[in-house]
Formats: C-alpha cells, structure tokens, sequence
C-alpha cells in the first residue's frame, strides 16, 4: 500500500471516529438523571423592590421538550398560594443544568409572600424538580425616603 492511501485511510478512520462521537444524543444527561428528588430545586431571591420580585434557580436539565416555562405559585397565606407567575425558558441538551428564573410583578409594598418552584415542558408535563415553601417580604412604599 501506497503512503498516499494509507494516509487516505488513516484520514478516513479519524473522521468516522470523531464523527461518532460527535454524533452522540445530547440529550443523555437529562434521562440518565431523571431520577431527580421533589424539593430538590433551591430558589434564590435575586432582587426585591416594593411591588416586584425575581426568583431564580437552577436544578439538572429535566430533558423533554426545548421549550420550558419557569413557574412560581405566591401568595399572602403560605398554605394559599393562589397567583401564578410563569417565565419561558429554553433548555440547552448539552447542558448538565438548566437555570430558571421568573419575574412577579403588581407586589403589594411591604407584604410577606409564600411561594413554591417548579417547572414545566411545553406540553404541560411538571419536571421533577420542585421547592418547598419558601418566603420574601416586599419593600415599604417608602423605603428609598427612608434610607435617607
């Protein structure tokens, strides 16, 4: 065999090999790890103003369909939590993790809100991931004259 054909060949091999690695489903971590446990999810208050608040969390990529919705229930009574506040999101299949993150507006200034994580695909199926009852009071109306 020619050294020209054998580099051919060799050129070949390499391709195919990389080429099935590449070619591997991206979506394998999420199902390896559906096993996910509930209140696994850890929700973070990133901001707080007096009629408006940002809730964040990250859990493992849940998989299913690209298109989730982050969902956060609230309300005043922790055993109610009677509004529903949702945010799209699109998960990345190569990523380990999936972060989410809601915004809930129309807050009533210095009151105590209950809320609860989860998380959803499109077709509506719930992802295993979800938090327990978690807690943020809103600002007074007049917290900036009161820094003062």
């Amino acid at each position: 065999m020619t050294t020209a054909k054998l580099r051919i060949l060799t050129i070949a091999l390499i391709v195919t090999v990389m080429g099935s690695l590449l070619v591997r489903p991206r979506s394998a971590y999420a199902r390896q790890n559906s096993g996910v446990e509930q209140n696994s999810a850890r929700p973070t208050i990133e901001s707080v103003s007096d009629t408006l608040a940002f809730i964040s969390w990250t859990t493992p990529n849940p998989g299913g369909t690209i298109l989730h919705y982050a969902v956060v229930r609230y309300g005043k009574d922790p055993n109610h939590l009677q509004f529903t506040a949702k945010s799209p999101t699109r998960i990345n299949p190569s990523h380990s993790e999936m972060v989410f993150r809601v915004r809930i507006q129309d807050l009533e200034p210095g009151t105590t809100y209950y809320y609860h994580v989860s998380s959803e695909q499109a077709n509506g199926i719930s992802d295993p991931a979800t938090s327990g009852v978690n807690q943020f009071t809103t600002r007074r109306a007049d917290w900036i004259s009161a820094k003062k």
